[in-house]
């Protein structure tokens, strides 16, 4: 059989469930089912605690096997119903929540979440943290720390030791995770110790080890450290395929594609992301579907392989799922213009250049418009237009120096106006510099050699 769900957990403590699904459940457990074994042992620390079973649990001369499990099951039938309530309730106020999320002004802290206790405001708080990663990042950091400040007000008395050191493990990994977002790397990296602590407390919860590191691995990607993110990556991957989760499988190894696009290997890339895209579940998460769609096929440019790359597009739908995402459509035109490009269409291909550099431009992403405008020149170069690469050589490093970018690209940059001053800029040399500023961007020690 396939993982408990949480109304299998909660029927089968409870003694609801029929004996033949009863066994069932028995016969999945002595498999050894680790994710099952940890969701019930978070739940036997609330039944099965001391001060659950009163005097009959504190020694063995006067401890009644039949009155500690009479008491247990009346225990798990309340367990069940407080629990049923407390879920239903959580869920109306999760709704009312993201119903006004979108609203102009809406509060950061919704009365109808204020209104929770326990373990569920916990919950909702990091729920509508996570909701807010794209759209608002110093509004998912208010709620993760609302949420790491609930957490530390749960008892252990209803939950339990371990259940109530993984919600401020969770707490705290999200925390981490904001900080991340709003680029507050000391931070994130000193709120995730404090959520490895929780979590060597807790249940040992696998789906919580694997997020656990799953937010590490980002962490290390942002801090240019790949490496160590691959490493993580494998280890979340085979930590969600342990609990059951190949939607979250699949992701890590989406994750672990980009990765390794950015540590210059596009081959090894496309497996990981065609992998990933058999795992996951497209309506779940239609925006992760998307993003590793557009970055196969940016990977199949890297690889030469244009005609797969252009297929690819042709039937992929980015630009219908993109149209209210102005930079990933941005990032998507980016890439139909090296496909073209790549296949001799170089009018369309330069027009398509000229607009996206434009537009990163009016943006304010000057790095992206300089890539662009490498792209472009290449195009130009091949279209016999010598005079206006030199033009855009020049602007390319004077947007660079005025960025005041890392001395080695600006080394790139300088050569490269120095070539076409001097008349022999060639179509190798633009993508030397090309690649060089693009593989610079996430392995700041490169070296630029002429």
């Amino acid at each position: 059989m396939t993982h408990l769900d949480d109304n299998e957990v909660e029927r089968f403590v409870g003694g609801d469930l029929p004996a033949d699904e009863r066994r069932r459940v028995v016969r999945h457990l002595l498999t050894g089912c680790r994710p099952c074994r940890s969701r019930l042992a978070a739940l036997r620390e609330v039944l099965f605690n001391a001060d659950n079973l009163g005097e009959d649990a504190r020694g063995v001369g006067s401890f009644s096997y039949d009155g500690a499990l009479a008491r247990a099951a009346a225990q798990a039938r309340r367990y069940q119903r407080r629990h049923r309530k407390e879920r239903e309730g959580l869920e109306r106020a999760l709704e009312a929540a993201l119903r006004s999320s979108g609203e102009q002004n809406a509060e950061v802290f919704s009365p109808a979440v204020l209104s929770l206790r326990g373990w569920t405001r916990v919950e909702a708080l990091l729920r509508l943290s996570f909701e807010e990663r794209y759209r608002d990042p110093q509004r998912m950091l208010l709620l993760a720390l609302a949420a790491r400040l609930a957490a530390e007000q749960l008892g252990t008395r209803k939950l339990g030791p371990g259940l109530a050191a993984d919600f401020q493990a969770r707490a705290w990994a999200e925390v981490g995770n904001a900080y991340r977002v709003n680029e507050q790397f000391e931070l994130a990296e000193a709120a995730l110790v404090h959520a490895q602590r929780f979590l060597d407390e807790g249940t040992g919860d696998l789906l919580l080890l694997a997020r656990l590191a799953d937010i590490q691995a980002s962490l290390r990607s942002d801090q240019r450290r790949l490496g160590e993110a691959l490493d993580l990556l494998a280890v979340v991957h085979d930590l969600y395929l342990q609990a059951g989760n190949c939607h979250l499988a699949g992701r890590a190894l989406i994750k672990s594609g980009i990765t390794t696009h950015y540590d210059g290997n596009p081959q090894r890339a496309v497996q990981f992301l065609r992998e990933g895209l058999q795992l996951i579940d497209p309506e779940k998460d239609p925006r992760l579907a998307a993003s590793a769609k557009l970055s196969v096929t940016d990977a199949l440019v890297d690889c030469g392989d244009f005609q797969e790359a252009g297929r690819m597009l042709l039937g992929s739908g980015l630009r219908q799922t993109f149209a209210a995402d102005l930079l990933s459509l941005l990032k998507l035109r980016w890439v139909e213009g090296k496909v073209l490009a790549g296949l001799g269409k170089l009018g369309r291909a330069e027009r398509t250049f000229e607009q996206v550099r434009e537009e990163f431009l009016q943006r304010e992403r000057e790095y992206d418009a300089a890539l662009v405008g490498l792209e472009l020149a290449a195009v130009w170069l091949r279209q016999g237009k010598a005079a206006r690469v030199r033009e855009l050589a020049e602007e390319t490093y004077e947007i660079l120096r005025d960025l005041g970018v890392q001395h080695e690209a600006f080394k790139a940059a300088f050569f490269l106006r120095e070539a076409g001053r001097q008349q022999v800029l060639t179509l190798d040399l633009l993508r030397k510099v090309h690649q060089f500023l693009v593989r610079l961007e996430w392995q700041p020690m490169l070296r630029f050699q002429p």
